[in-house]
């Protein structure tokens, strides 16, 4: 009888081969499943929202791919603002793979038959082995930060708010050892694999963590193919961009509008030493180190150190400042960075007047020391040193 059946099976498989055609070249096909949905849709989330039928709790997906991979994502709704859970994203390639999705949390879904995903899956366990150390801090950030979304839907006053923002910055700040534990994994697993699309992909997101010679050596190293697609000059151009703002360099030039309404620019500084601290009124590290930039001004600018304070709070001219007056550092000059972008979209204008760009700039806070002759001599955050390399700088070159 089990004889029978596996004949019986082989055949219905055999049948089932023949009848489905040959993949074209360069083309993916996904045979899906899907449980907890028998009929309906679910949606291929790229450029354009495609909709994928589903018939007896399966689904086919077919499609063209370049490069040999593809980053696609399939979601439970056509809103763009899919939740946790709503949505998976995976690595597809060009031949037959299955999808095996739960309905009700599709981050659980697997995928077989794309290699490149199965490097995914082995960065992912290394990286969800480091966050289960962290459960517990994990837990208490997710807590704080539906405590201010909650908060901000009930309307709560800006006060009130900000206490919660104070309250997040803490969680997260014990969270920080967990980020550059799995920071350091991901470009081990780069460094290891350096051929993978996924170490191409995941390279893009640790670029600004790294200096120039370290990030070149890498890109160096990745598949020549994937770094001539659009993603590819995006990394060279971004490690390109170490260059820009790093001691040695010549600082930037810019010509702006100050908070007082005067122009003003770079050359204003010549002859001095000065300090461009780049903050945001909604970024509490940069608002809890006011108060020692405070005590470093009074200590130095009779001697010649002149601060600059560039805000990222080009949408939000009030809350800017009132951070400046709240927090007691209107002594030194202010200017908003020039983020512009076009009326009702997120595509970016003008990007020759952001100044934070100009010094590529991507976390907050970050300061950059220049000399009376306009060089860089100091970079501190975002990818230089420490606010302890600052200080100890500033009393070297004021003999302190």
């Amino acid at each position: 009888m089990k004889k029978v059946l596996i004949i019986v099976a082989v055949c219905l498989t055999a049948l089932a081969c023949k009848q489905e055609k040959p993949l074209a070249e360069g083309t993916y096909r996904i045979n899906g499943t899907i449980s907890g949905l028998e009929n309906g849709e679910i949606y291929l989330m790229n450029r354009d929202l495609d909709t994928i039928k589903v018939k007896n709790g399966a689904f086919i997906i077919e499609n063209t791919i370049e490069n040999g991979v593809k980053l696609i994502h399939i979601s439970k709704t056509s809103n763009k603002g899919a939740k946790q859970g709503e949505f998976v994203s995976i690595f597809v390639e060009p031949t037959k793979m299955t999808l095996n999705i739960d309905y009700e949390d599709f981050s659980e879904a697997k995928l077989s038959g794309s290699k490149t995903q199965d490097d995914q899956y082995r960065l992912q366990a290394i990286l969800d082995k480091i966050s289960e150390d962290y459960k517990e801090e994990k837990n208490h950030a997710d807590a704080v930060r539906k405590k201010y979304h909650e908060a901000f839907k009930a309307g709560a006053s800006d006060e009130e708010l900000e206490a919660i923002k104070y309250e997040d910055d803490e969680a997260r700040g014990k969270l920080a050892s967990m980020w550059e534990k799995q920071s350091e994994a991901t470009l081990q697993f780069i460094k290891d694999n350096p051929k993978s699309y996924v170490s191409f992909h995941s390279f893009l997101f640790q670029i600004n963590k790294l200096k120039y010679a370290e990030a070149k050596a890498i890109l160096d190293q990745l598949n020549p193919e994937y770094l001539k697609t659009d993603l590819g000059k995006d990394i060279r151009q971004e490690v390109d961009n170490l260059q820009k703002g790093i001691p040695g360099a010549k600082a930037a030039n810019f010509e702006t509008v100050d908070i007082n309404g005067d122009s003003l620019k770079l050359a204003d500084f010549k002859g001095k030493y000065l300090l461009i601290d780049f903050w945001a009124s909604w970024c509490v590290p940069c608002r809890k180190g006011n108060p020692h930039l405070i005590s470093l001004y009074h200590k130095y600018h009779s001697k010649g150190l002149e601060i600059l304070g560039v805000s990222d709070d080009d949408r939000a001219h009030d809350k800017w400042k009132n951070a400046v007056e709240k927090d007691g550092i209107g002594i030194w000059h202010h200017v908003l960075r020039g983020l512009e972008y076009k009326e009702g979209t997120y595509q970016r204008i003008n990007k020759d007047k952001d100044i934070s760009d100009a010094y590529n700039i991507h976390s907050l806070p970050t300061k950059i020391l220049v000399d009376p002759n306009g060089v860089i001599v100091g970079r501190y955050g975002g990818g230089g040193g420490t606010d302890d390399d600052m200080d100890k700088d500033l009393a070297e070159i004021f003999n302190q």
